[in-house]
Formats: C-alpha cells, sequence, structure tokens
C-alpha cells in the first residue's frame, strides 16, 4: 500500500500542477477543457517536478519528497490562481453527436469499445513496469546509471567521459556511457524513488505508462479539437497506444524515447492547431513542448527544428513553401560539393551514401513492428494527395516531410547507419515522429466538412 500511494504521489503532483497550468496558458481560448489540460499536463508538470530539483541541487538543499513537494504545490497553487475561473469538469467530448443528434448505437459501441481496450492495454503496460527489472540496455549504461547515483547523493553530482574519469581522477565524479546526455528523465526516475522512500528499479520507471496515458489523451483531445468525430477518435487513439513498437518502450521502461516521442507529438499536434486557429495559446503549449523534446535527449533540438518550416509555411504560404524549397536544394548541394565529413552534435555527417534500405523496409513493412502503419500512412498520402498542401493540411505535411527526411539522413548519410544495420536504431529514430505520424493521417482521413468548419 505504501509503494501504492508513493507512486500516485509521485505521478498526480506533478499532472496536477502542470494541468493548472496548461488551463492558465489557454485562458484566452474558448475552448478551455479538461481534457486537453491533462493530456498536455503531466508532461509539463514532469519537466516542471525537473526544473524544481536542479534548483534545489544548485542552492545546494538536498533531495527529500518534502523539500521537492512543497515547491511543486506551490506551483500548482499558482496555477489555479492565474487559471481562475476553472470550467466544469464535465465531458465535453464523449461519445455525443453534435446539434443535438442522436450518434448511432454502433458508433457509440465502437467508442466504447476501443476506450475499454485502450485503458486495458494501459493497465497491463503499468502492470509490466511494476514486475520488470530494468532491462534495456541504454537504461542501465546511461540514464538509470545517472537516476541512481544522484538518488543516493541527493543532488545533481558531475558525471564525466571515460577519458575524463581516469584522467582526474575525481571521486566526487561518475561516468556512464553518455555522460552529456540531458539529466530530465534520470530526475524523474529520482523523484519516483524520493516519493518511495526508496530505490526500487522497477517502480521508478511509473513516468513511462503515465506518459503513455498522458499520450493518449493529449491525442484524442486534439482530434476532437480537429473536427474528427469521437469514435474515429478513440479508433485512432488506440490504433496509436496498440502499436508494438511504441508498446515495447512503455513496457521495458528507463529509455528516454518514449518522452521525445510524446513531445514531438504534442508540439506538433498544439503547433496545427495554431495554423488554423492563430490562438496564442497553442503556439505557447508547442513552444513548451519543443522544449521539453530538447530538455529530454540531444536529438530533441533536431526534431524541434523540423517544426519551424510549419510556422514559416502558416505564415506565408508562398515563402514557405520557398523556404523548405531553398532546405531542399542546400542539402542536395552539400551531397554534391560539401566536405566529405562534417560534425554535427556528435553525428558524422558524411556526403557518402550508405544503403540501408533492406532493414528499413524489412522493420516498417515486413515484421510487426508498427502493425500496418507505414502501408496506412502510404496509402492516405496517395489517396489524399491532392490535399496535401492545402491550407488545413499544409503545415502538417511540411512537419512530416521534415521529420522524414532527418530519419533519412540519420540513415543513410552519417555514421548511425551502423545502428540500423545491426537494428539498434532503425525503428526507435522513426519512433520518435510516430505518434505525430498517426495525427497527420487522421487529418488526411477527416471528412472534408470537418476540415471546412476550420477555415
Amino acid at each position: 500500500m505504501r509503494d501504492l500511494i508513493g507512486i500516485a504521489a509521485s505521478v498526480a503532483l506533478p499532472w496536477v500542477a502542470g494541468a493548472l497550468w496548461v488551463m492558465a496558458i489557454r485562458r484566452d481560448s474558448g475552448e478551455r477543457d479538461w481534457l486537453t489540460a491533462a493530456g498536455y499536463g503531466y508532461l509539463l508538470g514532469a519537466l516542471l517536478v525537473t526544473l524544481v530539483m536542479r534548483a534545489l541541487s544548485a542552492c545546494g538543499i538536498a533531495w527529500s519528497p518534502a523539500a521537492v513537494a512543497l515547491p511543486m504545490v506551490a506551483l500548482a497553487l499558482a496555477g489555479w490562481w492565474a487559471a481562475r475561473p476553472l470550467p466544469s469538469p464535465q465531458m465535453r467530448w464523449g461519445p455525443a453527436a453534435p446539434h443535438g443528434l442522436t450518434l448511432r448505437a454502433s458508433l457509440r459501441a465502437l467508442f466504447w469499445l476501443c476506450l475499454a481496450l485502450t485503458a486495458t492495454r494501459l493497465a497491463g503496460l503499468a502492470l509490466e513496469v511494476a514486475w520488470r527489472p530494468l532491462l534495456p540496455w541504454d537504461a542501465w549504461a546511461q540514464w538509470a546509471t545517472k537516476a541512481r547515483v544522484w538518488f543516493e547523493y541527493g543532488r545533481i553530482v558531475a558525471f564525466v567521459s571515460p577519458a575524463d574519469w581516469l584522467r582526474n581522477g575525481d571521486p566526487m565524479a561518475f561516468m556512464d556511457m553518455h555522460s552529456h546526455y540531458p539529466g530530465t528523465v534520470p530526475l524523474l526516475q529520482v523523484w519516483t524513488g524520493l516519493c518511495l522512500g526508496r530505490w526500487d528499479e522497477s517502480l521508478v520507471n511509473a513516468p513511462w505508462p503515465a506518459l503513455a496515458a498522458a499520450l493518449g489523451i493529449a491525442f484524442y483531445a486534439q482530434a476532437r479539437r480537429a473536427g474528427t468525430g469521437a469514435p474515429q477518435a478513440m479508433l485512432f487513439t488506440y490504433f496509436l497506444l496498440s502499436l508494438p513498437f511504441l508498446d515495447i518502450h512503455v513496457a521495458l521502461a528507463g529509455q528516454a524515447d518514449l518522452f521525445v516521442a510524446a513531445a514531438y507529438a504534442m508540439a506538433a499536434m498544439a503547433l496545427w492547431q495554431w495554423t488554423m486557429a492563430r490562438r496564442r495559446s497553442d503556439l505557447v503549449l508547442a513552444a513548451l513542448m519543443a522544449a521539453a523534446c530538447v530538455a529530454v535527449k540531444i536529438e530533441g533540438m533536431f526534431w524541434a527544428l523540423t517544426l519551424v518550416p510549419a510556422v514559416i509555411v502558416a505564415v506565408n504560404r508562398r515563402v514557405g513553401f520557398a523556404a523548405v524549397g531553398l532546405l531542399a536544394a542546400s542539402a542536395l548541394g552539400y551531397l554534391l560539393f560539401g566536405p566529405p565529413v562534417v560534425k554535427v552534435w556528435g553525428y558524422d555527417l558524411t556526403t557518402e551514401f550508405t544503403n540501408v534500405s533492406l532493414p528499413v523496409l524489412q522493420h516498417m513493412f515486413v515484421m510487426d513492428n508498427w502493425h500496418l502503419l507505414w502501408y496506412a500512412a502510404l496509402a492516405a498520402v496517395v489517396l489524399h494527395h491532392r490535399r496535401l498542401l492545402q491550407q488545413d493540411v499544409a503545415p502538417m505535411t511540411v512537419t512530416m516531410a521534415g521529420a522524414l527526411g532527418f530519419v533519412a539522413v540519420v540513415f543513410y548519410f552519417t555514421n548511425a547507419s551502423g545502428g540500423v544495420d545491426d537494428e539498434t536504431l532503425v525503428n526507435r529514430l522513426p519512433l520518435h515522429m510516430v505518434p505525430a505520424l498517426v495525427f497527420y493521417v487522421l487529418l488526411l482521413l477527416r471528412p472534408r466538412r470537418a476540415a471546412a468548419s476550420r477555415l
């Protein structure tokens, strides 16, 4: 029972604080609701709790449940004050038809069936996290290493490269495989351990199923805001949360890739909403989620940059498309005339093409890593090709083109191509864009009247 209370507190406090601040950010919106706030609230609250822990460590204050919880409670109260008056907690976006019409019984049944399947899947994943020890290589080679050391010392202590560790001999310096990686995810594990009162290599991974649930809520809320009916939105939410490789990163918790995927998807969805309605709150949410993407993993900077062309296209279509074309031409010019190797944030960017198409095609289209997602995405693009550059879809099209371009460059023109051949990277990198891709497919399949209502 004590463990259950600790887990609940570690998840609930950041979630509530983040949701209240999302409500405060969206005060200018006529669509304030608890569903969107709950979806975006957990990731925002998780980022807040890590910032509190960084501040305490910088001030020389040892971490304890009370030392971290008190500032979080203060932040939650400040969010409540800024968000007043709060809307009523009624479920506005459930399985009801618009304009007082009665939704067909079959569609209502579809909604509740997909909701039950999604909830069951999330519950099963949560149990797997609770029962499994820390298994993934990256988790105990470069993420949980920091978490365990910081938990024991009650503050952030330095992690250095193996060469620096051997050279300096500092007894308070520690090393792991990637000492330069951001500490956001390890700090979340430390926070969970503080609430538990001890280090438990399974239970400290509670943020992973919590984030999966938050991603599902955010996806459903944004799908409903996009004009999709409740049954269809819940069906796509189930499609997203039942993808095998995404579920693997929940069940085998400990790596940061799920956080990058969730942050990038939430940023892309909020940015798309801004391109349609021009509400400042959507742009602020997109910026915060992009910042979370950067704070979680170094690669998050590249993913955040793929959102910039959508902003330009939304502001001025001609300038935006010209900028995208110029970027593509610059990339081609580099391949033709650039230096053989350039260092970019840890990657060796080369002009030599490395053909890794076979493992890519096998993992995307043959193996059951993604169900039929990539077939569905191709079919949606082909069948709705005339809509790709229309006003309501063009910003998301540009975002997905940038995401695919980033994956292609990493796979075919960097030293990371070895990770595609040995199958360590071939699914992990595309995972970062998959939730956003599912939302893009949903946008393409929307009835035209729903798209037109947003213009």
